[in-house]
């Protein structure tokens, strides 16, 4: 893949939150007036929006836990 510019608009300190992946091939790259552009699968954001409200709805984060 080729290089994307980015620049971090809200540094913040170390990220202690656990993350999971979601497994699939559905990121992709194609050319847009000689860039490369980033590609998501329609089917990957169905997936994503179903895990996070999923997760939202059943589990919190061991840090908030913890703090109860």
């Amino acid at each position: 893949m080729s290089a994307f510019r980015f620049q971090e608009m809200f540094p913040h300190g170390v990220d202690a939150t656990p993350y999971r992946r979601l497994d699939g091939a559905w990121v992709g790259e194609e050319r847009f007036r000689g860039d490369g552009v980033l590609t998501i699968d329609a089917e990957a954001l169905t997936r994503l929006a179903y895990e996070a409200v999923r997760d939202v709805s059943h589990l919190f984060r061991p840090g908030h836990l913890a703090s109860g």
